[in-house]
């Protein structure tokens, strides 16, 4: 059985505040994992980046970070697993904590973020205010 199937689609056209995903380098899709888990596909002009699937148990909160660059149009999106409560983290970029445009959940339990612009780091902000670090990489690296 596909998304499509299940009344999702397999592609996501998700815009963030007024910042669509198709005018970025980022795309992301739904597909299913072993015993019909969800999975959120995440790709850089075309290339898979990472594949998250839906757990229970202690999943990453902050699970990747990539910058890319569209038609002169520098971006950055974040994506990981939501908050025991099943909301996303606060985040920001930077070592001057600029707030990243607010996550997006997704079902299955992900979320996505999406920025214009360029960071060296993004830091997700537990609910109980732990922060957990991650380096933005280029969009194409591993």
């Amino acid at each position: 059985m596909n998304d499509t199937e299940l009344g999702e689609p397999s592609a996501l056209d998700l815009e963030f505040r007024g910042l669509p995903l198709l005018d970025s380098p980022w795309s992301v899709r739904f597909a299913r994992a072993t015993r019909g888990r969800r999975a959120l596909e995440v790709y850089n002009n075309g290339l898979l980046l990472d594949v998250m699937v839906q757990t229970d148990f202690s999943p990453q909160l902050l699970r990747g970070a990539r910058r890319g660059s569209r038609e002169g149009r520098d971006s950055v999106l974040a994506w990981g697993h939501v908050c025991p409560d099943g909301t996303p983290p606060a985040l920001t970029l930077g070592r001057a904590g600029t707030p990243l445009l607010g996550a997006i959940t997704t079902p299955g339990g992900f979320w996505l973020a999406l920025a214009e612009g360029d960071a060296a780091r993004v830091i997700a902000h537990a609910p109980d205010g732990t922060p957990t670090k991650l380096r933005v990489r280029a969009g194409w690296s591993r």
